[in-house]
């Protein structure tokens, strides 16, 4: 199989310094653009004011870049300059509408449109990105080509958060070519990875690292597509409800262990797949009567209960078994259950010269009354 192809990835650190570099120009520009307009207007003493204001200007236009802009997801951005188009058109067709119904060339009639043309131009230039914010969504049923939000081409890419790196399944079902789409890490799932990896306990400490671990090996899996993102969206929320904005933006699916963020997934009808149940789905199924062989771990909770594992980490709960720790032993299956944490087998220890239960047998048919016995 052909490596996937790995688009460059923009470091952090060289999309800050385009970023600075644009936003040093933008400044610079717009002092030089209130220094021309000072001297177009032959305006000498109110040169150096008027590059201070433009200055001004310009540092509040990239204050709200970075306040609002930089944070917003791009449908959110289409919406809001797609509604500015709508509203001025609207705008404009009144301010037609209202010049053609009254007579503005008495005296005072141009000022008295241009105030109604500021006027409309306002409450649209509102009601138009309030109205496709609310919208958008639906707007592509009357307009079937507009979209603000991310179609993707081929299979929804899988967003991977903390737990299922730390958790490790995922890189041995990946190799599996269970998945075919890309796996897509944010970055600051990488810097929540390498704050666990060194925090001061030792337990979280070496879960953090073997999830870097992890990472890297799926990283440097030539028949795996794995792609780090920058998000720049939202970075004041937690961890987990970037990971929804993210999956949501772009229209993927969360890859998580954590049975709570996949509840909250559900809820806001974001697509999510649990490690954990994808386990469960794939052991063995028993049925009542079911004999199985296993090794006795533990003593278990009940007063004759012995406790052992599966292959797969199935758990077996023996009656009968509590003092055959450490022993290879058969059991009868009895039971399962399946709960959030996983499925739970219960058994019953069974002899070597025990035959499994047999199954009840059909009653015969009763005789009919009307039938004579036989002589």
């Amino acid at each position: 199989m052909p490596s996937a192809y790995r688009p460059p990835r923009v470091e952090a650190s060289e999309q800050r310094m385009a970023l600075f570099t644009l936003r040093a120009l933008f400044f610079v520009s717009a002092m030089g653009l209130g220094l021309y307009v000072a001297q177009t207007a032959d305006a000498t003493g109110m040169q150096f004011v008027a590059m201070i204001v433009s200055g001004l200007i310009a540092l509040a236009v990239i204050l709200v870049d970075y306040m609002a802009v930089a944070r917003s997801s791009i449908g959110t951005v289409s919406a809001i300059v797609f509604g500015l188009l709508i509203g001025l058109l609207v705008a404009q067709i009144f301010v037609g509408i209202v010049s053609l119904v009254v007579d503005f060339e008495s005296e005072g009639g141009k000022e008295t449109l241009g105030a109604i043309r500021l006027a409309l131009v306002l409450i649209f230039c509102y009601l138009g990105p309030a109205y496709i914010l609310r919208t958008q969504d639906d707007l592509r049923f009357i307009v079937p080509y507009v979209e603000f939000r991310r179609q993707a081409q081929g299979p929804r890419p899988l967003i991977l958060d903390t737990s299922a790196i730390i958790d490790g399944r995922i890189v041995d079902v990946a190799r599996c070519h269970v998945f075919d789409a890309p796996l897509v890490v944010p970055q600051f799932v990488i810097e929540e990875l390498q704050k666990i990896a060194d925090h001061g306990d030792r337990a979280r400490r070496e879960r953090g690292r073997k999830g870097l671990e992890r990472l890297k090996q799926l990283r440097e899996d030539p028949q795996l597509e794995v792609e780090v993102i920058q998000v720049t969206y939202a970075q004041q929320a937690e961890v987990d409800r970037r990971l929804i904005e993210v999956t949501r933006a772009r229209d993927g699916k969360l890859v998580t262990c954590d049975y709570n963020l996949q509840q909250v997934c559900e809820v806001e009808g974001v697509l999510s797949i649990n490690l954990n149940q994808l386990a469960d789905a794939v052991k063995l199924n028993f049925v009542t009567g079911e004999v199985i062989r296993l090794r006795i771990s533990r003593k278990g909770e009940g007063p004759e209960q012995g406790v052992g594992y599966l292959e797969d980490g199935t758990m077996v709960v023996v009656e009968g078994a509590r003092d055959h720790k450490g022993q290879t032993v058969s059991c009868e299956v009895t039971s399962t259950i399946q709960s959030t944490q996983g499925r739970m087998v219960f058994a019953r220890l069974r002899e070597d010269g025990d035959a499994p239960a047999p199954a009840a047998e059909p009653a015969p048919p009763a005789a009919d009354a009307s039938e004579e016995p036989a002589a």
